[in-house]
């Protein structure tokens, strides 16, 4: 073959489909043979085979040091690269697995109210109008008719339409604007456009206008009207809820949207969790990292926040606050805070709820003072602090957070919809918790009949197959809500395998890293089987491997060395397992015939200095 790297003039032959095992010392120069030199020159002459202009965009690959390579198959590499730092990719989302059970929980799924529980229902237009008017009673009211939800798109064409037919005011992405302004949409964002059909007062004499705008909107918005509490033109309204004459609350807590996959994902704006955006942990101010000295109390500086001279950082609030707020609530600012009562604690960190009390405060400059009164609840010093936060305080604040569970979806990452609509007794986040062997079970067992189970057959099918083959590579303790920045590399790695196998591709020269490494024993021979299932379709499988086992279930073995480094770099053995054991000259095949060993003594183990290391 060549040089490459620290290669010396390696003349090989091994077999097409066969699983072939590289083994040698560390550093004997396995990798740049495997990966440096077959793969390497697989990819080149793949990308060379495609035309210029596709080139341009995939970069050029350099030419390994070879002299001659002949009978090479399109190459892929399986190594144990970090699967990405994305905090979104699961195994679900590596695995496709999450594509399909969204889709079974959108097409099959029975949707429940949110707020409730209740099995959504079909409402009509006076059962609607009369849920406004109770919702909103005696208060201004937007009706809207929300015919763009969460698209992407300019929507010029759409906006001169509806201008033309006499619409004169749309809510778009919770702003009210007039349509005869020139309104620019960014052409890759998601938007919601939602015409104003009326703004009125929620009043009983008001019914019959109401309900003729429900109508309305019923007709151009396919079976949906939207209510949003209201009516100043531009800034955003609060209290908006939506109606549906196909999937409404029936206790009045109002529809939901449309059953699709997108609501069951939490990397879309529509399924995502509001208070996470889909990522199911929030950075949170921490009670363990805010108070300094537990054994101090709160006007002695128990809580970093507060200054030397008592003073909440960023507000004008101080310890002579904090004793007006111990008073009412039966705390002093002068007891211990591992002293003080967790009701206590509650209320300085979070606030005092709807109580509210008087409090005068002062602020001075150089050349100025200020002086008022505030008539108002404590605030709390966390939400203080969230509302205080800002990029150029960040630096300051940051080491008083911590990612911790999202309280709105309690780390499920999905809004309350695609939480709660159930597919066979069982929720989406349920499923995806599961470890592999438990969602394969319950894709296995499903009954489903006439319809539903003309719907699912290929879906579920789908779905079996990936959890199958993650199974067979030794994966069945993983959950598929398993973040991929939490995988071990040969973790990742095996899922990339397990992609490839159900993938079913043919003629391909796979190239894989020790994927046998963190593997337990037990699932040692599952992994065999996999990498002899890819060797079947007629793929050759070239492995990079100290295993033994791996190595005797091998069908052509190649031994690098003699030793690591420029003392490398040399074709010791080639052949069978049978044949390489029997080369005199291999160090490897004498570990094989047990001539050598690797002694393992438990009391040689380096002795602990007492010291650890936790990171900041």
């Amino acid at each position: 073959m060549g040089v490459a790297r620290n290669l010396k003039g390696v003349d090989l032959t091994f077999p097409r489909d066969a699983l072939v095992t590289f083994t040698g010392v560390s550093g004997s120069g396995k990798s740049s043979l495997a990966y440096h030199t077959i793969y390497q020159e697989g990819q080149r002459r793949f990308l060379e085979s495609l035309s210029s202009y596709a080139r341009q965009f995939l970069g050029k690959m350099e030419k390994p040091k070879v002299d001659h390579v002949e009978g090479l198959s399109p190459t892929v590499s399986i190594d144990q690269k970090s699967s990405g730092a994305s905090p979104r990719s699961t195994v679900g989302t590596m695995t496709e697995v999450l594509d399909f059970l969204r889709l079974l929980w959108a097409r099959l799924g029975t949707p429940t109210c949110p707020e409730c529980g209740a099995a959504i229902e079909t409402w009509a237009v006076d059962r609607i109008a009369d849920a406004i008017l109770a919702a909103y009673a005696d208060q201004p009211v937007m009706v809207l008719a929300p015919v763009i939800r969460e698209r992407k798109g300019e929507y010029r064409k759409e906006l001169a339409d509806f201008r033309a037919r006499g619409f004169v005011r749309a809510r778009i992405d919770g702003e009210v604007k007039r349509l005869e302004e020139d309104i620019k949409l960014h052409r890759y964002k998601y938007h919601t456009i939602e015409l104003v059909l009326d703004r009125l007062k929620a009043e009983p004499d008001k019914r019959s206008r109401i309900a003729e705008a429900v109508e309305q909107a019923l007709a151009l918005a396919d079976g949906l009207v939207a209510v949003v509490r209201g009516d100043a033109e531009g800034g955003k309204a609060e209290d908006y809820r939506i109606f549906s004459t196909q999937r409404a609350c029936p206790n009045g807590h109002g529809s939901i949207p449309e059953m699709e996959p997108r609501l069951f994902s939490f990397n879309s704006p529509m399924g995502a969790c509001a208070g996470c955006d889909g990522l199911g942990t929030v950075q949170s101010f921490s009670e363990e990292l805010l108070v300094r000295d537990a054994s101090l109390s709160l006007a002695a500086g128990a809580l970093h926040v507060i200054t030397d001279e008592g003073r909440l950082v960023y507000s004008h609030l101080d310890v002579t606050h904090f004793a007006q707020v111990g008073e009412a609530f039966g705390f002093d600012v002068h007891t211990p805070w591992q002293d003080l009562t967790a009701a206590a604690r509650k209320v300085i960190l979070h606030g005092s709820g709807k109580t509210a009390f008087r409090f005068d405060w002062q602020r001075e400059g150089k050349m100025w003072t200020s002086k008022g009164t505030d008539h108002k609840p404590f605030p709390g010093v966390v939400p203080h602090l969230k509302r205080a936060y800002s990029p150029g305080r960040a630096r300051h604040l940051d080491r008083y957070m911590a990612q911790t569970l999202c309280p709105d979806c309690e780390g499920e990452r999905l809004g309350p919809v695609g939480r709660k609509a159930t597919f066979a007794g069982a929720r989406l986040p349920e499923v995806l918790s599961w470890p592999v062997h438990q969602a394969l079970t319950f894709c296995q067992t499903l009954q489903l009949e006439g319809n539903a189970a003309q719907i699912a057959e290929e879906v579920v099918r789908e779905i079996l197959d990936r959890l199958f083959f993650l199974n067979e590579v030794g994966l069945s303790y993983l959950s598929l809500e398993r973040r991929a920045d939490t995988l071990s590399g040969g973790e990742a790695q095996r899922i990339r395998l397990a992609a490839q196998v159900g993938s079913g591709l043919r003629g391909v020269l796979y190239v894989l890293d020790e994927p046998s490494i963190g593997l337990h024993a037990r699932d040692q021979d599952k992994l065999l089987a996999t990498l002899r299932a890819l060797r079947d379709r007629g793929n050759t499988v070239c492995v990079v491997e100290h295993d033994e086992e791996t190595m005797l279930a091998s069908d052509f073995l190649i031994d690098i060395g003699p030793d690591a480094g420029i003392h490398g770099g040399e074709l010791v053995a080639a052949g069978t397992p049978a044949e390489v054991i029997a080369d005199k000259r291999s160090l490897t095949a004498r570990f094989l015939r047990g001539e050598e060993t690797i002694p393992l003594d438990p009391s040689a183990r380096r002795k602990g200095s007492g010291h650890w290391t936790q990171r900041a």
